[in-house]
């Protein structure tokens, strides 16, 4: 799929354990398999660490661990998902999370729902921007503002190490 044929209802859809979660595709950089990464020291458990991208220093974020899910031992199947926020007057923001599985990018139905829980603790809640529907399976949309915002001030209050920018 040729990049300006998708929309801004496209969505980048993937797997955390046996949840689907999905985030806008206009913020997907490139998708490439795990590859070793540097751990930091005094970092907090859901900053795994950095890895090279091209040359770039780029953190990466265990979403399993954010949201308080039983993390994974096993990374060698996973997936890196390198992704951009843009900043205001600044260059893009750039961080990368770990998938156990991509699925697909497609347009998602957004549905009504009374509950966003679907199993994230209530201080992780925020980072569901919405519900959706595709065939049987819930697909949750993350709101990566957010979960960058709740990093960022995570790592001020605690004194860890944080995002490499």
């Amino acid at each position: 799929m040729k990049e300006n044929d998708m929309n801004d209802d496209s969505y980048f859809s993937f797997n955390l354990g046996d949840g689907m979660f999905a985030v806008p595709v206009s913020h997907v950089k490139e998708v490439m398999e795990f590859t070793a990464l540097t751990p930091v020291p005094n970092s907090l458990p859901y900053l795994l660490g950095v890895i090279n991208i091209r040359g770039s220093v780029i953190s990466v974020v265990d979403l399993r661990r954010l949201f308080g899910f039983a993390p994974s031992d096993d990374l060698s199947q996973a997936s890196v998902i390198d992704m951009e926020l843009p900043q205001d007057g600044d260059k893009p923001f750039e961080f990368s999370i770990i998938a156990d599985k991509v699925d697909v990018v497609s347009s998602l139905a957004m549905i009504p729902a009374d509950s966003v829980s679907f199993g994230i603790p209530e201080a992780q809640r925020d980072f569901v921007k919405s519900v959706a529907r595709r065939g049987d399976t819930f697909i949750l949309v993350l709101d990566l503002e957010k979960i960058i915002s709740f990093i960022e001030f995570d790592v001020e209050n605690t004194g860890a190490a944080g995002f490499s920018k």
